[in-house]
């Protein structure tokens, strides 16, 4: 597996990366498992039963897990940070438009 930089050329970490990977693993198999998936509730019940540790036996994922919740919640709680910026600040209209935008992202998170 060759990487290309920008510019035709090839970094050393960039082949030692894509060397480690490939020969690490050449047969990935995608688990079926149902803990793995976010299935038949919401992101937020989800990221509840992980906190509480119902899936505590599926001890391989656990920091997987933690790494997609973490990155699925970043721009969330930017999200809220900035209502609460903006509001702290008097700054209405942007107070409203960040507002829509934390409805939307709720009620993504939310529905599926």
């Amino acid at each position: 597996m060759k990487v290309k930089m920008p510019g035709g050329s090839e970094s050393g970490f960039e082949k030692t990366i894509g060397y480690l990977l490939y020969h690490t693993y050449r047969q990935i198999g995608i688990s079926q498992d149902t803990a793995v998936f976010i299935r038949g509730h919401d992101f937020f019940t989800f990221v509840l039963q992980q906190v509480e540790g119902k899936y505590a036996e599926k001890s391989p994922f656990i920091l997987m897990t933690a790494g997609i919740i973490v990155l699925v919640l970043t721009p969330y709680i930017r999200v809220v940070a900035s209502v609460v910026h903006f509001a702290w600040q008097r700054n209405w209209k942007y107070v409203c438009i960040t507002l829509f935008v934390l409805i939307v992202v709720t009620l993504s998170l939310a529905l599926h």
